[in-house]
């Protein structure tokens, strides 16, 4: 593997089928008439799947597993501006931990075959990569946009990717949203709403950094200004800020609610496959 999914792998693991497992709608999972092998049931499983001639022999509930023969079409829609330079909540570059969540969903496609694409981009526009499989393909694409966030971005606006495949992507996929924390207004509610009516959505965001924690002043990528430092505001602004920024992250996560979109805040690399875990989840009840 190349470095970008090898350092995916490190976080994520490649257990990607048993992640996937527990559920009739899981995420990538479909029906077919090909016989894998026998495991336990779990609730929430479909009880048609139950073998019960293994079931009688062995004294366990077993569930006849499947092959799919359905190959999914999966779309990455990626933040590649200037946010992505900032500081993730743990410290690392949101770019590094974006990267390694695009690098998941690569893992996720890998066994089975399945066919992914990219948009990405900037305020500027967007640079779509053709859905396609394999290895190969997916380590070309997170290093296309890898290189895109270390050359000169411009501004992030994750509007402009939504709208781009809202506009030009008519059948239905699943649509997989890298960010960071977008500002809910009705311009970014217009797209979302266009882009939920065709597609399924889940939407991972890399949470900020506490601009204003400690003692060294912080630095907005976005605009290009001071930060001061949380010793320098005192605890009063301090308090101010962290409750507007609740306030904030509570909107968004009202919007997504109310839009059923399973999304998960991921500060640092090693949350990725719990989080991922636990919106794939969310996915897999909601059908």
């Amino acid at each position: 593997m190349g470095q970008h999914l090898n350092r995916a792998k490190r976080y994520f693991g490649s257990d990607a089928r048993g992640l996937l497992d527990g559920g009739r709608y899981s995420l990538l999972h479909s029906r077919s008439l090909e016989f894998d092998d026998l495991r336990p049931y779990v609730p929430g499983d479909d009880v048609r799947d139950i073998d019960w001639k293994a079931t009688a022999r062995s004294g366990t509930v077993l569930i006849k597993r499947f092959v799919s023969e359905k190959h999914h079409k999966i779309l990455l829609v990626a933040d590649a501006g200037v946010n992505m330079t900032a500081l993730a909540a743990g410290g690392e570059l949101k770019r590094d931990v974006a990267a390694a969540i695009l690098g998941s969903f690569g893992l996720i496609t890998m066994g089975r075959a399945d066919e992914i694409g990219m948009v990405y981009g900037d305020v500027r526009g967007c640079v779509r990569i053709r859905h396609r499989r394999g290895e190969t393909h997916i380590e070309a694409l997170l290093d296309r946009f890898y290189r895109h966030t270390t050359t000169d971005p411009a501004a992030s606006d994750i509007g402009t990717q939504l709208r781009y495949v809202a506009t030009h992507y008519r059948h239905p996929m699943l649509v997989v949203v890298v960010s960071d924390e977008p500002d809910t207004d009705g311009s970014l509610a217009e797209v979302v709403d266009r882009l939920t009516a065709r597609h399924d959505v889940l939407w991972a965001m890399v949470s900020d950094m506490p601009a204003v924690s400690g003692d060294v002043d912080g630095y907005d990528v976005a605009t290009g200004r001071v930060v001061p430092s949380g010793t320098r505001l005192g605890r009063r602004l301090q308090s101010v800020y962290r409750r507007a920024e609740q306030q904030r992250r509570d909107r968004l996560e009202a919007f997504l609610t109310e839009r059923a979109i399973p999304f998960a805040a991921i500060g640092r690399s090693d949350e990725i496959r719990p989080r991922l875990v636990a919106m794939t989840e969310v996915f897999a009840r909601a059908g």
